[in-house]
């Protein structure tokens, strides 16, 4: 990827930091409106953040594609390879900033911007122990919770008000901490709404379990869940747990002789005709005419 891999690749050397005492040292910030489509891949020496407000297409970091667009925040790392792909260059807006995580190397106060694969100088990258959270590449779309305080930091910065850079230091560290947050909370997102469905298929086949029985499980209130569930695969928790009984009792249907009572009951729901009356609406068609013309056939 790069034209030395070794010496880009070298292990950090100092402290190591964490979260609580990082102390971003900005170099430059300011709000594009416009974007100069580049040829080649850029290397930065340097972090960046990018929050597109207005702008659609992609970015390819460290060899990955990524989907942009409005309100898409971005992080890099020092050393990323990176390059923007936009539909419209002349309608973006995005808010650009280059600073160290740690005010260690102050003494460098002008941009020391960026290279490509065949100009970049190893001299000017500041060598310094990243915290785990920031070491890689983040990407998160559709994201507002944070734009007021880049706002602020950028405006800071380029008005250069009495304690500019503490003031402007301060809104990007809240800014990159927010950003972390929504980073983990969607991930125990993602976790919650993986173990719901786990729970639905090794329970579906209890009457008992309800939007109610599952939330208790799961200690949240069922709108919550259901909303959650919404959001990650399209439908709500009941019409999940509907649709994943159908699923089965399709199943059943074309791989067993059992009755359409038994299997109603076997796919948890609470009386034959509600069973009838629920796949009928789901797949147009009764029970028996679903078995009747999806007879497993093997191989």
């Amino acid at each position: 990827m790069y034209a030395n891999c070794d010496i880009l690749n070298k292990t950090s050397i100092g402290v190591k930091m964490n979260l609580d005492n990082i102390n971003p040292f900005i170099r430059y910030a300011k709000l594009h409106t416009h974007y100069d489509e580049q040829k080649k891949n850029r290397i930065c020496y340097d972090c960046r953040l990018f929050f597109i407000t207005s702008g659609e297409g992609s970015l390819l970091a460290n060899g990955q594609n990524y989907k942009i667009s409005n309100n898409t925040a971005i992080f890099l790392p020092p050393k990323s390879q990176y390059s923007f792909s936009f539909k419209d260059n002349d309608s973006v807006k995005i808010f650009v900033l280059n600073f160290d995580l740690t005010d260690k190397f102050s003494e460098h106060k002008h941009s020391i911007g960026t290279a490509t694969e065949s100009d970049f100088n190893i001299a000017k990258f500041l060598d310094y122990s990243l915290p785990q959270e920031f070491q890689t590449i983040i990407v998160k779309n559709n994201t507002l919770s944070f734009l007021e305080d880049i706002e602020s930091c950028v405006n800071l910065f380029l008005q250069k008000p009495m304690l500019y850079r503490s003031l402007s230091s301060g809104f990007l560290k809240v800014a990159l901490i927010k950003l972390l947050q929504e980073i983990n909370s969607e991930s125990n997102e993602d976790k919650l709404v993986q173990n719901i469905q786990d729970y639905i298929r090794r329970h579906y086949d209890s009457a008992e379990l309800s939007n109610l029985t599952i939330a208790k499980r799961f200690n949240y209130h069922p709108y919550h869940l259901s909303r959650l569930m919404k959001a990650h695969t399209k439908k709500t928790l009941h019409n999940y747990l509907i649709d994943y009984r159908i699923h089965m009792a399709k199943n059943f249907l074309t791989t067993t002789t059992l009755n359409v009572t038994t299997i109603a009951e076997k796919t948890g729901f609470p009386s034959y005709t509600y069973f009838i009356k629920t796949f009928r609406e789901k797949t147009g068609v009764s029970p028996l005419q679903y078995r009747k013309s999806h007879t497993n056939i093997g191989f």
